[in-house]
């Protein structure tokens, strides 16, 4: 959600979540090759006790939340040797995304929790 001084905007970036271990790094990409798998935000406001949704198109920036919004992001990640989500869980270690606060760019990391609650 944004801050009250003003927004935050998600820059349009390539997503890529780490999946290192201690002896090798890994990360699996995000698929750009096929445009059926392509990126969406989902931008949902509340304005008034009203839900208004739209999708957004990925220009500059995928988008701009105010304070008390939220977007949801879609992306497909190729995840090579997880058949099934648990294993992506199990192997997914953190996700780190780039937000603009007042012209500054930022990382923002967001860890990924296995089955068993571990992150």
């Amino acid at each position: 959600t944004g801050f009250s001084n003003g927004v935050i905007s998600f820059p349009n970036q390539q997503f890529s979540v780490d999946a290192s271990t201690r002896r090798k790094g890994e990360k699996m990409m995000e698929v750009c090759s096929d445009e059926r798998f392509k990126k969406r935000v989902l931008h949902v406001e509340k304005r008034g006790g009203e839900v208004v949704s739209k999708s957004k198109s990925l220009c500059e920036d995928m988008c701009s939340l105010a304070l008390f919004e939220y977007a949801v992001l879609s992306v497909h990640i190729h995840a090579r040797g997880c058949s099934t989500a648990a294993k992506f869980c199990n192997r997914a270690k953190k996700v780190q995304l780039l937000v603009s606060i007042d012209g500054t760019t930022r990382p923002l990391v967001i860890p990924f929790y296995s089955f068993n609650g571990e992150p």
